[in-house]
């Protein structure tokens, strides 16, 4: 059967999730859980164990984060391939996997992108000398770095969003006998609002951090930063925390996608060049209420994932295309960790954008602990409890009307 031919009612619906981080175990465990029977669920990751995202800052200082096994995470309702897709091909239905057990086929009627995202290459003369913290590999390289740098050496971070701000303050939090700074492009916690942003600079200042904003690295040295306008900060370990961009996967499948390689989808998540594709979490390009597309994040990862789920559910139980909204996710708040015991919980509109009051205290500490160890926990939640994943404006994702075939 082709990939863009639908999948009777009766029959089984094959679908292949490919990543298994937030967005793809979510997407996995619902669909299994919530399609009776109807739907064959097979998830491909390169590695056995689950890479919690939010805390691989935590891994690059020598911390201890606990990485559970996929088989146990997505239940005996999914099959998990160990292994990479190397070839993907949305009309024929059929991906390659490379894995421990060779190289093998796996046909799908339905594929979901999961591939999560990583950080773009440093675009500026020396990359080579800049190590980065965006996916597990960056991390562990990293950490052997980080811990043999010597009493009183110089490190810059570069790039000053929610990444770069984790990560300098527990780089800075660490190792206290080091000078940290952060470098970046625009104002240092400009995102906030003015009192978090204080909040943010004072944190910063309290835990021995420079801070430099407003200027643009022109190039990295092995011993130093080049900046714009001639100067120059010494930095004998650089940290890259620039911007995110998706894996090549969809590009070189021929999918469509956008300028940082996100799949281009519409309100269903639909690849808006192949039906048969849905793209969740930041490998997707889902249009967002104020025309661009949501912010990489675990707050779009989990719901999109879960509203893919239900997109393939309606299809698989004949519900027809009215079956589900259109994805409408509505943030409300942000929290980043400034350290062990600084964090910030800033209010957002529903377009990401800060709004209004900030959390600086415990309250907010205690927010960023159930985020970072809480979220990996909800996928459990959500295998035993199908349907569990909540978000602002779910109750629009409900299904509607009966199903036309379906018993």
């Amino acid at each position: 059967m082709s990939a863009s031919q639908s999948t009777a009612p009766q029959g089984r619906m094959r679908v292949l999730v490919i990543g298994a981080g937030f967005a793809g175990t979510t997407a996995a465990v619902r669909l299994a859980g919530r399609s009776r029977g109807r739907v064959d669920v097979t998830v491909v990751n390169p590695r056995p164990t689950f890479v919690n995202r939010l805390r691989l800052h935590h891994v690059a200082v020598g911390q201890r984060v606990a990485a559970p096994g996929l088989r146990d995470m997505l239940g005996a309702g999914v099959t998990f391939v160990e292994g990479a897709v190397t070839e993907l091909d949305p009309d024929a239905g059929r991906a390659v996997v490379s894995g421990p057990d060779g190289r093998r086929d796996v046909p799908f009627d339905r594929v979901v992108l999961a591939t999560g995202s990583i950080t773009e290459p440093v675009p500026v003369p020396g990359g080579e000398h800049a190590h980065a913290v965006g996916d597990l590999a960056s991390a562990h390289r990293l950490r052997p770095a980080f811990a043999a740098l010597r009493e009183g050496a110089e490190v810059a971070v570069v790039g000053g969003g929610f990444t770069g701000l984790e990560t300098v303050a527990e780089l800075a939090e660490t190792r206290p006998d080091v000078r940290v700074r952060l470098v970046t492009a625009g104002e240092v916690g400009g995102w906030f609002s003015p009192r978090a942003g204080e909040h943010v600079l004072d944190s910063l200042a309290q835990l021995g951090v420079q801070t430099i904003g407003r200027t643009r690295v022109r190039a990295v040295e092995a011993d130093r930063l080049l900046l714009d306008g001639g100067d120059e900060v010494p930095s004998e370990l650089t940290v890259w925390c620039g911007g995110f961009a998706a894996p090549p996967l969809a590009r070189e499948s021929g999918i469509a996608v956008d300028d940082r390689g996100a799949v281009l989808t519409d309100g269903a998540l639909r690849s808006v060049s192949h039906p048969a594709v849905l793209a969740v979490g930041d490998a997707g390009h889902v249009p967002g209420p104020g025309g661009d597309r949501y912010s990489m994040s675990c707050q779009a990862a989990l719901p999109s994932a879960a509203q893919a789920a239900d997109v393939l559910r309606a299809e698989a139980l004949g519900l027809g295309p009215d079956g589900v909204a259109a994805f409408d996710l509505g943030f409300v708040a942000r929290c980043v960790s400034l350290g062990s015991r600084r964090a910030v919980l800033q209010r957002t509109d529903r377009n990401d954008v800060a709004r209004g009051w900030a959390w600086t205290g415990r309250a907010a500490v205690a927010a960023k602990w159930v985020q970072t160890r809480g979220v990996p926990s909800s996928i459990g939640v959500e295998r035993r409890l199908p349907g569990a994943i909540r978000w602002p404006h779910s109750e629009r994702v409900a299904l509607r009307g009966a199903p036309s075939t379906a018993g």
